[in-house]
C-alpha cells in the first residue's frame, strides 16, 4: 500500500479534500488541521508539503515518499519547508521572529514555501500576533499548516483566516485490527490502542525497549501503592524518575499507570469486563473487590490532575511524590 492509499484509509474525507485540491491546483494558503493525537495530522501535513516538491509524482500517486525531496522533508532538512513547535511549554515570540526572517527570503529551490506549526494552540499571544501578518497577507506560493488538538485555543484572528479541517479519530476496534494486521499480538494492540491513535507512534514503541520498561515500572508502582510491592516513594526516587526523564515519557508512565486504575474501575462496575491489562487480571479483579469505587475514582482524578500540573512545568519529582502521598492518603499537599 502506497503512502497516499495508507493516509486515505486513515482519513478518507480529509485526503479526498486534499488530493482533489492538489490535483486541480486549488490548495488554500492556510489550513487549521484539528484532531486528537494520532489521527494523522503530522503525516498529512508532510504529505501536502511533499506534494509541492516531490520529484517522482504521478497522476495516481501525488507523492512518491522516496525521492530526495520527500526524504528531506521527512528529515526536516528541506530548505523551503519550515517546521515550528513549542520550545518547552510554548511557542515563543523569539522563535517566530527567527522564522519570519527565513520566510521573507526567496525560496531556496523554488517559488514555494511551506510552514508546518505543531501544537499551534501553545503559541503565546505575542508570538501569534507576530505571525498574523503572514496569514493576513500571505506571499504567493506560501502554504501554512497549523496543527492542533485544541482548536478552541487558537487565537480567533488566526483561526478565522485558516480553512478548518477536522480529523476523525479511529475507533478502538479499528485501531486494534490495524495493529494486529501488522503482526502485533491482540493483547499488546489493546494496550497500545488505549494509549494512542497513532500507528506510527506504536511502531516507535515496538522498535525500542523503552515501552516495555515503562510498562513494567507502571505495574511496579501500582503494586507498591495497592499491593505489597516496593516502597512507592523510594521507587519513585530510585527507578521511576531515572526512567522517565522527559516530560513526554513521564506522561506515558502516568498513562500506563492509569490503564491499571481504569481496569479496576470497569471491573468494579461489571464482572464481564475484559481488562486491557490482561496480564494483571487476577490482581485487578481482587482489587476491584477490595477497594471502594470512590477510592478508585478519586485516585484516577489525582492522576489526571498530576498530568495537568506536568503541563504547567511543575517539578516532575515533586509532582510524583505528591501523587504518591495523596494516593496513600496523605493530605499534606492537598
Amino acid at each position: 500500500m502506497g503512502l497516499q492509499d495508507e493516509l486515505s484509509t486513515l482519513q478518507p474525507v480529509v485526503m479526498d479534500l486534499f488530493t482533489q485540491s492538489v490535483m486541480f491546483d486549488r490548495l488554500s494558503h492556510g489550513y487549521l488541521l484539528a484532531g486528537a493525537k494520532g489521527t494523522g495530522k503530522k503525516q498529512i501535513a508532510r504529505f501536502l508539503a511533499k506534494s509541492l516538491f516531490c520529484q517522482e509524482s504521478t497522476e495516481k500517486e501525488l507523492v512518491c515518499g522516496e525521492c530526495v525531496n520527500c526524504t528531506r522533508i521527512d528529515n526536516h532538512n528541506h530548505p523551503d519547508v519550515h517546521f515550528l513547535k513549542p520550545d518547552g511549554a510554548s511557542i515563543k515570540i523569539d522563535q517566530v521572529r527567527e522564522l519570519k526572517m527565513e520566510l521573507t527570503k526567496r525560496g531556496m529551490e523554488s517559488d514555494k514555501k511551506v510552514l508546518i506549526i505543531e501544537e499551534a494552540d501553545k503559541m503565546t499571544l505575542q508570538a501569534a500576533n507576530s505571525l498574523l501578518k503572514f496569514i493576513e497577507e500571505p506571499e504567493p506560493g506560501m502554504l501554512l499548516l497549523f496543527l492542533t488538538e485544541n482548536p478552541s485555543q487558537i487565537l480567533p484572528t488566526i483561526a478565522s483566516r485558516l480553512q478548518p479541517v477536522q480529523f476523525k479519530e479511529l475507533s478502538f476496534n479499528q485501531l486494534v485490527e490495524r495493529l494486529v494486521s501488522t503482526g502485533i499480538s491482540e493483547q499488546k494492540a489493546r494496550i497500545y490502542a488505549s494509549l494512542t491513535g497513532s500507528i506510527q507512534e506504536v511502531m516507535e514503541y515496538e522498535d525500542g525497549e523503552f515501552f516495555a520498561d515503562a510498562r513494567n515500572a507502571a505495574i511496579k508502582l501500582y503494586e507498591g501503592l495497592y499491593q505489597t510491592g516496593p516502597n512507592p516513594l523510594i521507587f519513585i526516587q530510585e527507578t521511576w524518575m531515572p526512567l522517565f526523564k522527559e516530560k513526554e515519557s513521564l506522561k506515558l508512565g502516568l498513562d500506563l499507570f492509569m490503564l491499571l486504575l481504569r481496569d479496576v474501575l470497569h471491573l468494579s462496575l461489571s464482572s464481564e469486563y475484559e481488562p486491557i491489562c490482561v496480564g494483571q487480571k487476577d490482581m485487578l479483579v481482587n482489587d476491584a473487590l477490595k477497594f471502594p469505587l470512590a477510592k478508585i475514582t478519586g485516585d484516577i482524578e489525582l492522576v489526571l490532575s498530576a498530568k495537568t500540573k506536568l503541563d504547567s512545568n511543575m517539578n516532575p519529582q515533586l509532582l510524583m511524590e505528591q501523587l504518591v502521598l495523596k494516593v496513600q492518603g496523605g493530605h499534606l499537599f492537598a
